[in-house]
């Protein structure tokens, strides 16, 4: 992650772009560090501030689309890849849970304060969740929410960068593992439910029998 950091200096606007552009694309690159310290950045003079929102949010929505229509094209099959990696399938798995239950607003909840399932969230929209018109107008609001959120931090806190980052990954960490307590406990919630009421059919049956 320095090594990117260390290139922002030189190549700035189009290290950010094509960081926030890939990591929509589920690559793992820091997007969310990258576009705060483009923030600080400009809030010393060394980027404009309205090129680094404008270019944040033009690369947001490219790789966001980008991994809708590739999804909309291949279907499950770049996100059945994904889903083999132990740290990641867990997340696909709440990913998907979250897009079932609440459709459209999972795809806004993914781009804003659950960036981290935001690339799984819309390769399962595009293999079949939502309509690509629907998916657009939930995720663009989402991605310049993200972009203001993320470039504007940097920028009102340029002096305290690396304490904001901790914080936001602090954060997103405990974000994910409510997520995934909460999945996990609907799940077995569903499952009791279920387990509930065969019993209630074999003891129905039980009665009625001979």
């Amino acid at each position: 992650m320095e090594t990117v950091l260390a290139l922002i200096p030189d190549y700035g606007l189009m290290l950010v772009f094509g960081v926030v552009a890939l990591a929509c694309m589920a690559v793992p690159l820091p997007a969310s560090v990258l576009t705060l310290t483009a923030g600080s950045f400009a809030a010393v003079g060394d980027l404009s501030l309205v090129t680094v929102l404008a270019t944040t949010f033009a690369a947001f929505v490219i790789g966001d689309q980008a991994a809708f229509l590739i999804a909309r094209h291949f279907g499950r099959r770049p996100i059945s890849r994904l889903s083999r990696s132990a740290r990641i399938g867990p997340v696909i798995e709440k990913s998907e849970a979250l897009l079932q239950r609440r459709g459209a607003m999972a795809v806004f909840l993914s781009h804003t304060i659950l960036s981290p399932t935001c690339p799984y969230v819309t390769y399962l929209s595009g293999a079949g969740g939502l309509d690509w018109a629907r998916f657009t107008a939930v995720a663009l609001p989402g991605a310049l929410f993200w972009t203001f959120g993320y470039v504007g931090l940097g920028y009102a806190f340029a002096a305290q960068l690396e304490q904001v980052a901790t914080l936001i990954s602090n954060f997103f960490g405990i974000i994910l593992a409510v997520t995934v307590a909460a999945g996990a406990f609907l799940i077995l919630k569903k499952r009791w439910a279920a387990l509930s009421t065969q019993s209630d059919d074999w003891a129905g049956a039980a009665r009625g029998g001979p």
